[in-house]
């Protein structure tokens, strides 16, 4: 009775002992290779696409920097008119600094970088 249940088993390591690791391995390297392949692409247009929009917003960006730059120049006006004594100037220097506005007497280097405005006391 025992001796078909020793045929079955030996069958089995015999069956077990001729499979290789080898086609779940490479199934395995297939699919992460295919993922990371997918990922790289994924992560060029999503890089593409936020080159794009910096690109889009150089104008924007340009164009407030122009209008700071008169602002600027129109605040430091003002501030030097209230220096001279300009009562209406003195004035509106005034207000500005209650609303924690700063006004710079000295234009700043234009580096080509935005400058960040000084924070709100």
């Amino acid at each position: 009775m025992s001796e078909p249940f020793e045929r079955a088993s030996m069958r089995d390591v015999d069956t077990m002992a001729t499979m290789s690791a080898f086609v779940p391995v490479l199934i395995l390297g297939l699919v992460m290779a295919a993922w990371f392949g997918f990922q790289a692409l994924q992560l060029r247009a999503e890089r593409d696409a936020m080159r794009d929009l910096m690109t889009s917003q150089d104008k924007q960006v340009q164009e407030s920097k122009k209008l700071r730059d008169s602002l600027d120049a129109i605040a430091r006006g003002t501030a030097q008119l209230a220096e001279a004594g300009n009562a209406s100037a003195r004035l509106v220097v005034e207000e500005l600094k209650k609303r924690g506005v700063t006004i710079n007497q000295n234009p700043p280097a234009s580096s080509g970088e935005a400058v960040a405005p000084a924070p709100a006391k």
